[in-house]
């Protein structure tokens, strides 16, 4: 018992390993205001509150939904907190920065159908090619202006992003007229470097005083989705496509019907020390959808790990393959669980098993 007990000690203390895709600051946004009376602060969380529930979902569209809308008019019942920060440059008017509590917004979400998408999400790798009025230019990590929007909106529709670098090895990789052409095949190449699991590439024209168009689409190893569209100004065209992006990211990671509840055996070999025990263990965690996390065999450098998930199995692989903390093993998850397996583990017999090997 006293081994055990500071066994269990050390492992609250390690710090949690981080993960590479973790949005922050999902339930906490930030709206404009004239002045900071209550009338305009309750104006604002209730602008708030729609940008936090799309954020947490990657969904605009499930804002159409009357009963919802009407579980969110009271408001002030989700806030956690609020503060002014004044707007830049002496100009008039205040941000207003509101938190909300993550567990009353999780509940009214599930309590209609909503699914609320874990903040480990895939980064999606951006090449965009630029033609303005007077110049051609690929926007890179280090572009002015458009780099921080393109930052901006993503984070506003809860998306994670990564521009890349235009080093000489971009260069030599892809050109302007690679991305204006949307040539897939050698977008895909020039992004290996980048290990993104997602790649949205498109074109970006300015019309004179027509305003913007934007040509875009998302590719990964399996599906493509693409769009267009068209607005006055930068600062509106880009928050359309991006919510048509995660929306179709959400879609995969977290469907509708992703509230059912079910078990999952995971056996993980490779874990050869108490610091990669520690490692896995919080990283399973951590998942939003695991409601329960539980260990009950360590055997040699086998650890077998029992999960209580909201939503599917297959939600939760796509999910773990994220993160270069496990990798499937492809060997032992196409086998079936035998006679032998029923006997060793009973209380697992009737459980689905996925294996894995710690990275």
């Amino acid at each position: 018992m006293r081994y055990l007990l500071g066994f269990m000690l050390l492992v609250l203390s390690v710090p949690a390993p981080l993960y590479a895709v973790q949005v922050d600051g999902l339930y906490t946004t930030t709206v404009a205001v004239n002045d900071q009376s209550q009338v305009a602060r309750n104006g604002a969380i209730r602008v708030a509150i729609e940008k936090v529930v799309q954020k947490v979902s990657g969904r605009r569209s499930i804002l159409q939904n009357p009963s919802l809308q009407a579980a969110l008019s009271n408001v002030g019942s989700y806030v956690e907190q609020f503060q002014y920060k004044p707007v830049e440059d002496d100009e008039p008017g205040y941000w207003l920065i509101v938190s909300f509590q993550k567990a009353a917004l999780d509940r009214v979400m599930q309590q209609f159908d909503v699914p609320v998408w874990d903040n480990n999400r895939p980064d999606v790798l951006v090449w965009f090619a630029v033609e303005g009025e007077t110049e051609k230019h690929l926007v890179g990590a280090e572009s002015e202006n458009i780099s921080a929007l393109l930052k901006q909106v993503a984070s506003d529709t809860g998306l994670a992003i990564t521009l890349p670098l235009l080093d000489l090895e971009d260069q030599r990789a892809v050109s302007f007229n690679d991305i204006w052409a949307g040539f897939s095949d050698q977008i895909l190449k020039a992004s290996e470097r980048y290990s993104a699991k997602q790649v949205m590439f498109g074109h970006l024209l300015q019309e004179g005083d027509d305003g913007w168009r934007l040509n875009w689409t998302l590719i990964n190893a399996n599906d493509q989705h693409a769009g267009f569209e068209s607005s006055d100004t930068l600062e509106s065209v880009l928050p359309m496509a991006f919510t048509e992006v995660a929306e179709n990211l959400a879609n995969v990671y977290a469907p509708h019907g992703a509230i059912k509840k079910n078990t999952l055996v995971i056996t993980v070999t490779g874990v050869q020390s108490l610091s990669k025990f520690v490692e896995v263990m919080q990283y399973l965690s951590s998942l939003d959808m695991v409601k329960k996390l539980g260990w009950n065999q360590m055997l040699d450098d086998s650890v077998t790990f029992e999960l209580s998930l909201t939503g599917s199995v297959s939600v939760l692989k796509g999910i773990i393959a994220l993160n270069n903390i496990l990798s499937p093993d492809v060997a032992l998850n196409s086998t079936v669980t035998n006679v032998t397996d029923t006997q060793q583990y009973p209380a697992q017999a009737f459980k689905q098993r996925l294996y894995y090997r710690a990275n």
